[in-house]
């Protein structure tokens, strides 16, 4: 009996340690922890759970012999399942008690956007529980102090809870399989030591042979799985309601929301809004923490083509899902290596069919060449983090370009789309060739020029209400012959687009047909991003002056997806010479040149 009491125990056991792999596989659509960090937590449940195991089979047959009679397999099974339970909720809660108390202090944290190396700090606790697939850590949350005892005991009662739900269907087919003739003892060892080699075996061929990672900071390793010695880069991400200037105009969409960096809420309504837009280099080990700070709607945060696990703000794996105000989200990304991965991935709201991606909770993440360090266009100098729609790229050992990133969006059919003229009208439909639309319903970097007839023109400023906000337009800027690479997207509602760039050929090039990506129209489908590059001297203006973009589609351009490219052929104050100009490109503005 004794026998069968510990072989029963461990089965159990291995079930357990099944239910947790797939619990996890099931939530994360197989973007969990990689298989070495997932094995050593594996191990360590495994530890726990073994003796609890054992106590409850020795529980059920006390209480058996206890009764006086024989029990059905029902019966036995569902004691069974309820001493697990009562040791589970005991071991879990006081496991959550003891991390309270050891929950470490993180080490100071570096400037938002700028990257600090993984290695030289500690390994983080790696007693986690549920293999980090839903149990909350709380040394892994953002308060400091762990939580309060009430919390810490709750987590573990939520870890006892889950872990409990195959406890009784195991037990049941165990049970009913101990019932029928006893196996050899070979059989009894063999058959349990066979499913163990199996659960390995499984862990090994999701490793792809690789072996585990050295020590790593905190969240990076237990979360991410990031590679030996990766730079770690954070970015504190917000959603934030905002009045969205669209145009000199004063045309504004009133219900609009955006995502902005934590450090930059106090200066909400003093800067002209941006689609926020992140960098980070290939090889990365990226880190977001993402907080909803709208006043009463969800919001949530996705990111479209790359690998992210995705931790709530108590801890434990959620599912890509929108969070309440005031909740949190931590992304972990280990970046891709290849330097076929440099490009422009979406961040935006996909939930609520796209309905707050609309109204702006849309950006932009580029991944730039390993090592790269990002310059602003103003002065030169490295910028404090790694944010902003325009940027100079330093590529240590390779080629240094200039960086600007569109991002093509519509707000919606114009039933849907609200977008107010600076009185709080609504501006008047137009149905053209392609379909009536609102005017301002589509722009590019949250700025829309729609043409339509007016009562007022932009510069007169007595016709708009006091203190209306306006938007200069957008204007793309840069010098004849230096190396560009243009991130566009497309993002808002789920709309094409078709970027198109005119007039930068000129004279007898100007009648052949576009050779290059960069001057040929370009589609984009909802989601999707492009790098154009100016690879050639056939990518080049021939001459300085200001271009056309647009998108392609008559209703999208006429109702505001267009702007100019200005390029200069002489140094401009407060625009800055991608960093392999040559002297003569560097050489400081004469007075009086275009600003």
């Amino acid at each position: 009996m004794a026998r069968k009491g510990w072989g029963l125990g461990v089965l159990l056991t291995l079930g357990l340690m099944g239910w947790q792999v797939g619990l996890l596989w099931l939530l994360s659509g197989g973007f969990g922890p990689r298989a070495e960090a997932l094995g050593s937590r594996l191990a360590w449940d495994a530890a726990l759970l073994l003796p609890v195991a054992w106590a409850a089979v020795g529980c059920e047959h006390w209480l058996a012999r206890r009764g006086g009679r024989d029990r059905t397999t029902v019966e036995s099974a569902a004691t069974l399942s309820l001493c697990f339970l009562l040791l589970l909720v005991s071991v879990a809660t006081g496991r959550g008690l003891v991390q309270r108390q050891l929950a470490r202090t993180p080490p100071p944290a570096a400037a938002e956007g700028q990257p600090v190396s993984a290695t030289p700090q500690d390994v983080g606790d790696e007693s986690r529980f549920l293999c980090a697939a839903v149990a909350p850590d709380l040394s892994a949350t953002g308060d400091q102090d762990g939580g309060s005892l009430a919390e810490a005991a709750w987590a573990g009662v939520r870890d006892a809870l889950v872990l409990q739900v195959p406890v009784f269907p195991l037990a049941l087919l165990l049970l009913r399989r101990r019932s029928k003739p006893v196996m050899s003892g070979a059989r009894a060892v063999v058959s349990p030591l066979a499913l163990l080699v199996m659960v390995g075996a499984s862990c090994a061929w999701e490793s792809d042979g690789r072996r585990p990672a050295p020590a790593m900071s905190g969240l990076a390793e237990r979360e991410g799985g990031c590679a030996p010695g990766a730079r770690v880069r954070t970015y504190a991400v917000a959603a934030v309601p905002v009045d969205l200037p669209l145009n000199p105009h004063g045309d504004h969409v009133p219900r609009g929301l955006m995502y902005i960096l934590e450090e930059d809420l106090p200066a909400l309504q003093e800067r002209e809004p941006q689609p926020l837009v992140l960098r980070a280099n290939v090889g990365e080990c990226l880190v977001l923490r993402f907080t909803n700070r709208l006043p009463t709607e969800p919001a949530a945060l996705r990111i479209e083509g790359l690998r992210a696990t995705v931790r709530g703000s108590e801890g434990g794996f959620v599912p890509g899902t929108a969070v309440r105000p005031g909740q949190s989200l931590t992304y972990v990304l280990a970046l891709p290596e290849s330097p076929e991965a440099e490009g422009a991935y979406l961040l935006h709201d996909s939930e609520d069919g796209g309905e707050r991606e609309a109204r702006g909770l849309f950006g932009a993440l580029l991944l730039e060449p390993a090592g790269s360090v990002y310059r602003g266009v103003a002065t030169g100098e490295p910028l404090r983090d790694g944010s902003g729609w325009e940027a100079l790229i330093d590529v240590p050992e390779g080629q240094d370009f200039r960086e600007m990133a569109l991002l093509y969006h519509a707000m919606g059919p114009p039933e849907v789309a609200d977008v107010r003229s600076a009185r709080g009208e609504l501006l008047p439909l137009q149905d053209e060739m392609a379909g009536p639309f609102r005017p301002g319903a589509f722009g590019i970097n949250y700025r829309s020029q729609p043409y339509f007839e007016r009562e007022e023109s932009p510069e007169d400023e007595d016709a708009r209400p006091a203190n209306t906000r306006v938007a200069a337009p957008l204007r793309l800027r840069s010098y004849l012959g230096e190396p560009v690479k243009l991130r566009v997207l497309n993002a808002g509602s789920a709309e094409f687009h078709v970027h198109h760039l005119h007039g930068w050929r000129k004279g007898q090039r100007a009648k052949q047909i576009p050779d290059s990506a960069f001057e040929a129209p370009q589609l984009l489908s909802p989601g999707s991003g492009i790098t154009l590059t100016t690879s050639g001297t056939g990518d080049f203006p021939t001459a300085a002056g200001d271009f056309i973009v647009h998108c392609h589609l008559p209703n999208h351009s006429a109702g505001g997806e267009q702007y100019s490219w200005r390029v200069f052929d002489s140094p401009q104050p407060n625009l800055a010479p991608w960093p392999g100009a040559s002297a003569t490109e560097r050489a400081p503005p004469e007075s009086g040149q275009i600003p």
